[in-house]
């Protein structure tokens, strides 16, 4: 990571330069001096001393001469290969694989300015890290490789949901919801059964729903024949609780148009038992995050009339 140094010359607040350059008749160039305040400011701006430390004015001037070359900050190589790989995970919303290949590339480019003998940069500990906090690992019950697509905004990827939502936030300041009040809705009606929505039901515990309250949601475990395992980034999964709290939250007394229907789900919603794990999935490229699948483990056979 370079940065330009400041010009060794600059003009004055009447306009002329203050220093002149070697070439002018007459003149030799001489040290630009420093004064304490600049001084400081430059000494931050190049990580040579904390926000807040005064350099000895004493030694400004020396520094200032003896300075060969232009100083730049030095950053820890694994610090800037972490941050890259945490970017990619929450505001790409990379796969695995395409984090692996983040990590990889951001350590060929650190290894390029880290001073020699100190770039120590364990990619596999860093991947190990972030695949841990910024993603989570989910399961779908399907009888085909397609069967995880929402029934509308099919063409729309998670991570769009993702920045359009963040971008919604940051326009009308920090609401207290997390979700906006109209996708709240939808997931919430989604997990209640009516899933014609952008949405797509995962689990975190498939054996939880095996036993599940649901008729509809064991008959789905029973009788599914693949369970498919997906690494989804976290910012793009949708929990109850989330919901819940958006549609509470987002909840406007004056809106008698709604207001009976989102009493109604927040009743259901709470109706939940405690030991699902269901997460959602807003978008329709669930499949890229697919990281395994093997026959259905709690598929049982179908009843036979003798």
């Amino acid at each position: 990571m370079n940065i330009d140094p400041p010009n060794a010359a600059g003009p004055t607040a009447d306009g002329h330069d203050a220093v002149r350059q070697p070439h002018e008749a007459g003149q030799v160039s001489s040290p630009v001096r420093l004064s304490a305040d600049q001084a400081e400011f430059e000494d931050q701006l190049h990580g040579l001393h904390p926000v807040g430390h005064a350099p000895d004015p004493a030694a400004v001037s020396s520094t200032a001469s003896n300075q060969a070359g232009p100083r730049t900050a030095h950053y820890p190589a694994a610090s800037f290969v972490s941050a890259r790989a945490q970017l990619a995970a929450t505001l790409t919303g990379a796969t695995l694989e395409a984090l692996k290949s983040e990590i990889a590339l951001a350590d060929q480019q650190s290894a390029r300015w880290a001073p020699a003998g100190d770039h120590s940069v364990n990619g596999n500990r860093i991947f190990d890290n972030v695949a841990a906090s910024a993603y989570l690992k989910l399961h779908r019950f399907q009888n085909q490789d397609s069967d995880c697509k929402p029934r509308t905004e099919a063409s729309t990827c998670a991570i769009s949901h993702v920045r359009n939502t963040a971008r919604d936030h940051s326009s009308i300041g920090d609401p207290l919801e997390r979700y906006p009040m109209d996708r709240a809705r939808q997931a919430g009606w989604h997990m209640r059964g009516k899933t014609s929505s952008p949405f797509v039901s995962l689990v975190e515990d498939p054996i939880k729903l095996t036993v599940s309250s649901d008729h509809w949601a064991r008959a789905i475990a029973h009788n599914a024949n693949t369970l498919y395992t997906y690494a989804v980034p976290k910012s793009a999964v949708w929990t109850p609780d989330d919901v819940l709290s958006s549609v509470g939250l987002g909840m406007n007394v004056e809106d008698q148009d709604n207001i009976n229907a989102d009493v109604d789900l927040m009743c259901s919603l709470g109706r939940t038992p405690t030991r699902e794990t269901e997460r959602l999935f807003l978008g329709g490229d669930l499949e890229k995050y697919r990281i395994a699948s093997e026959d259905n483990p709690y598929k049982r056979a179908p009843e036979t009339n003798d």
